[in-house]
């Protein structure tokens, strides 16, 4: 008995080291006896990996419950899943893959010649709908279609839960004790930041393709010689050999980079696509890989170098696979104070109202404490919002009046020596359903005077008196985590993070997940950087965490509209080293 009670702690910890709670013992016993009925009885990472990704194919939270823990054991378990293999492709996301007439129905829709039909939300047009209701009220004339926002404001101080911290006591103040006041720009030497009148959606097939080819070739060589000075082969003197032709038969070892396609489903495949074309062709070679390692975790778009031997020309078998090449970590911030740092991302109201109740007692805590900076991140009025859906409204100039109406009403719950950073989301109704993404536009002559308000575009990296701040609001850890192959266990969610640090740039994964229309000429240009920055905020749908990959602080808020966001503090050296872990405090907290 007292060895299952340990392993039942085992399977606890598991659990909660990728963000999933277990709130009742009847559920861990469950997840303990689908172990033994399924799993070999072997209690490992097997069960809570394979957990998450069915909550993220299935849109399903991540905290266990036995009924949905008897929903994974029928669509999963009982239907014949091996350990060796990932999960398969949930119902869910079967049923929303298209067939040709789909497809032609959604090119009609995008050129305005069809309504649009349910499926996974507008194309790139984002033609969607707005009525009246008890939140929002619309006012219509014959000349002018304008949107007035009334908006139910409780100015009740409903105290915050402490979710997560490091380093802060909970009795210590987050109000503002210093007269510091910090300069914030856009670090231009980390990042090629998009510009706000960026032309976008214009590339040809066969310059798309070119991009990828030079990005694969530019990175894979990067990751090569980053390899072979780890393996100190300039050292032994015993360098192994490169091939540049990734399908070249060899009976001996060799090394080679590429960037990785995956086929998932009942067995995975992995291929890999080389960094160089063949004259006369329009794409690179492709092979397949067989992996003979321990562990190895990989999803389309990553660039990798392997080491293997190809003895027929047809499959590389890889003993050896290198994936990251960090780029420098930034220099250590000029702070001569300690700042406060805020940090929430949208969507900022429930999905059945738009009343952002969650984003005004943000704000409360934000005219109480006076933070130096708060860093809100789209979107705020995302295009698949139950109620943009449901009514049939096509006036963007509403939409973007009714946004600036929320801005304005952030700046005056704002005091002037806070520095209001506003990052765009390409899931905004308003704005441009593109990434990379360019900053929201103000037209309002109200916003002229206010000069605490700083936009920027998506991704960014802010310079705060020199501490590098890096944001995206796409869900790139969810991404991956959908398409991931790997057969490691443990701390996925941290894994996945430093996939991103380690690719050098803040969308790694190709193709795009189908809900973002990625543009792969402004992705090549403008979100790859070349500095690692201090703090990189990934904003996602999965459970907050803050975590310290490679000297980074990689942090995830959560979402605004489950009362959720982080607040951060940031000293300075005082005459010693500088460094994430010992000079950032945070708390993620819950209002």
């Amino acid at each position: 008995m007292e060895s299952e009670f340990r392993q039942k702690e085992m399977l606890r910890d598991m659990f909660e080291g990728l963000g999933c709670e277990i709130k009742s013992d009847t559920t861990l016993d469950k997840c303990f006896e689908l172990c033994k009925k399924y799993l070999d009885g072997r209690i490992d990472g097997a069960l809570p990996e394979l957990w998450v990704t069915f909550c993220i194919e299935n849109n399903l939270e991540f905290d266990l419950t036995i009924d949905n823990l008897n929903k994974m054991e029928q669509a999963v378990l009982m239907k014949g899943y091996h350990r060796d293999q990932s999960p398969p492709v949930a119902v869910e996301k079967t049923k929303r893959e298209r067939n040709e007439n789909d497809d032609t129905h959604d090119v009609l829709v995008m050129y305005g010649c069809a309504e649009p039909g349910p499926g996974p939300g507008p194309g790139p047009s984002k033609r969607v709908k707005l009525d009246p209701t008890e939140d929002v009220k619309l006012a219509f004339d014959s000349q002018h279609t304008d949107l007035n926002v009334s908006m139910p404001h409780n100015t009740t101080d409903k105290g915050e839960k402490i979710l997560l911290s490091l380093g802060r006591s909970s009795a210590d103040s987050w109000k503002r004790t210093n007269n510091y006041n910090v300069t914030i720009m856009k670090a231009t030497e980390s990042l090629t930041h998009l510009p706000s009148d960026a032309k976008f959606m214009y590339q040809m097939l066969s310059q798309e393709g070119e991009s990828r080819t030079y990005l694969t070739h530019t990175f894979g060589k990067k990751l090569f010689d980053t390899w072979r000075v780890m393996s100190r082969d300039e050292l032994t003197g015993h360098e192994m050999h490169y091939v540049r032709y990734i399908r070249k038969p060899s009976q001996t070892k060799f090394r080679t980079f590429g960037r990785i396609n995956t086929k998932k489903g009942s067995t995975n495949t992995v291929i890999l696509e080389g960094s160089t074309r063949r004259r006369g062709t329009s794409t690179a070679d492709t092979i397949e890989l067989d992996f003979r390692l321990k562990q190895y975790s990989v999803f389309p778009g990553q660039i990798v170098a392997v080491e293997a031997t190809n003895p027929v020309g047809d499959t590389l078998y890889v003993n050896e696979l290198f994936t990251k090449s960090y780029t420098p970590v930034a220099n250590p911030p000029r702070i001569t104070s300690s700042i406060n740092i805020y940090v929430a991302a949208g969507p900022f109201t429930g999905s059945n109202n738009l009343d952002y109740q969650p984003l005004w007692d943000l704000m409360d805590k934000v005219a109480s404490d006076e933070p130096h900076v708060l860093i809100l991140i789209g979107p705020f009025l995302e295009y698949t919002h139950n109620k943009i859906q449901e009514y049939n409204i096509f006036d963007n100039i509403m939409y973007q009046n009714f946004v600036e109406e929320i801005f304005m009403k952030i700046m005056k719950k704002t005091r002037s020596s806070t520095q209001v950073i506003l990052v765009a989301s390409n899931r905004d109704v308003h704005h441009e359903p593109v990434y990379p993404t360019p900053e929201y536009r103000i037209y309002s002559q109200k916003f002229h005077n206010i000069s605490n308000l700083k936009m920027m575009p998506d991704p960014c990296i802010l310079d705060v008196d020199g501490f590098k701040i890096g944001i995206t609001s796409v869900d790139i850890i969810k991404h991956i985590a959908k398409e991931e192959i790997s057969n490691m266990s443990g701390d996925k969610l941290g894994r996945i993070a430093d996939h991103v640090i380690g690719q050098n740039t803040f969308y790694p994964m190709y193709p795009p997940a189908e809900d973002l229309n990625l543009d792969t000429e402004l992705w090549e240009k403008h979100t790859f950087f070349n500095q690692q920055p201090n703090l990189l905020i990934l904003p996602s749908d999965l459970r907050y965490y803050c975590k310290i990959i490679n000297e980074c602080m990689v942090l995830n808020p959560e979402r605004m509209h489950k009362n959720v966001y982080a607040k951060l503090s940031v000293t300075s050296k005082n005459g010693g080293p500088w460094s994430c872990n010992s000079n950032i405090s945070y708390e993620i907290v819950k209002v």
